[in-house]
């Protein structure tokens, strides 16, 4: 059976002025907030060494950025920073998207600042994931299997003592995740190829369980609960008062044979997880149920890239092979709306091809052939603008908040 949370927040705002006494009637005026909302774009390139910030609302560039080389873009604990790693450059550059919240209980302050590039690097060979809890970031590096794991007030602050450098023996494609107080990670295959089996590591480095997962490809994490991708099931932990505990659930035989989830995502106000499963399926499933609850749709054809929207997780945004985007009901598995947005992309290995970002009422997409980023309305799909930037668009975070600035 699915639990499905739905966190209603709701902000009531009085008009008129606050008073406060002070001794014999005197009174004073309590100070003024204006709401503000902030929504930007990080952009990529990938075959250059650039990455863009551009404001959502009006399509501007406000900053770009260049570093070593082409990035992959990562988010992290606060949602203010995102970690834009350069497998073939050997580093994890950090940029400060300028967009802070803070909540207070019955509202959330906002701080808009101009983004900005950290002068903080985290240097290393092949680095590839970057994952996060509340406060930690989990940075792994493929060129020696190794993983860096330090909190994130600490590393943007360039206070690089409290970084935990983990070894797994032996360079591989892992993956690094912190779990309450501990942190998972790969263990190095046999020879080449995929990980089979992940590790809860203690605070001191040692291994203190291991779980087998053959082809471990994929993790996504919601509430309580982290998952990752195996050819022949997932492996859930969940955080617990009293600890760490895992299990692994088998693909139900409903399931279609010969397929796997390689990538996953979670989304903050429900509990379930979003996968794909072979190259025109996705796949939906509980991690709080005993055997998964596992639930398939199928693509009209060819997946190109697929997206969560992190803050309702109502949403699933698919952009198929011929360049239409798919909205659906990840709890229905029903399409609630499709719009043509970028001309057909081959799907042969080497192809850099669209991907998919959203926040707020904001859904984008990247068309690296055209040089561009399309903006759509997220519950119309009607497009707002076409932005061009040149070069090829490729991967994008999309960050924002709304609140009150003193």
């Amino acid at each position: 059976m699915w639990h499905v949370l739905i966190v209603l927040v709701c902000l009531v705002v009085a008009d008129g002025r606050l008073s406060l006494a002070h001794g014999s009637g005197n009174r004073s005026p309590a100070p003024q907030s204006a709401s503000n909302e902030a929504m930007r774009l990080v952009v990529s390139d990938a075959t250059a060494p650039t990455v863009r910030v551009i404001d959502l609302s009006s399509g501007r560039v406000l900053e770009s950025f260049n570093l070593k080389g082409p990035a992959r873009l990562h988010s992290g604990a606060s949602g203010r920073y995102v970690y834009a790693a350069q497998p073939d450059a050997g580093q994890v550059a950090i940029i400060d998207t300028g967009i802070a919240t803070e909540s207070h209980g019955d509202h959330d302050d906002i701080k808009i600042t101009p983004p900005r590039l950290l002068r903080t690097r985290l240097d290393g060979p092949r680095p590839s994931h970057v994952n996060h809890d509340n406060t930690r970031i989990a940075i792994f590096f493929d060129g020696d299997g190794s993983a860096h794991v330090i909190p994130e007030k600490d590393l943007v602050s360039g206070k690089l003592e409290s970084r935990r450098r983990i070894e797994t023996g032996a360079k591989h494609h892992g993956v690094a995740q912190p779990v309450g107080r501990l942190v998972a990670v790969t263990v190095p295959p046999d020879g080449e190829g995929l990980p089979n089996a992940i590790e809860l590591r203690g605070p001191d480095g040692s291994a203190l369980q291991r779980m087998n997962c053959s082809r471990l490809h994929g993790e996504g994490k919601t509430g309580v609960f982290l998952a990752f991708g195996c050819a022949d099931g997932v492996v859930v932990y969940q955080i617990g008062r009293d600890g760490v505990t895992a299990r692994s659930v088998s693909y139900p035989a409903s399931l279609p044979t010969g397929r796997m989830i390689r990538n996953m995502s979670g989304a903050a106000g429900f509990r379930f997880l979003v996968g794909d499963f072979g190259a025109d399926g996705m796949v939906i499933l509980d991690p709080s149920a005993a055997d998964g609850d596992f639930r398939f749709t199928s693509l009209p054809s060819r997946r190109m890239h697929f997206h969560l929207h992190p803050e309702p997780g109502d949403q699933l945004f698919v952009i198929l092979e011929d360049g239409k985007l798919f909205r659906i009901n990840p709890i229905t598995g029903q399409v609630t709306g499709q719009a043509q947005v970028t001309n057909r992309y081959s799907m042969e290995q080497g192809v850099v091809r669209p991907r998919v970002a959203s926040v707020g009422r904001h859904v984008a997409v990247s068309s690296p052939a055209t040089g561009e980023v399309i903006v759509l309305d997220a519950d119309s799909l009607a497009e707002r603008r076409r932005i061009q930037l040149g070069g090829a668009p490729f991967d994008m975070l999309a960050v924002g908040g709304t609140g009150a600035s003193h």
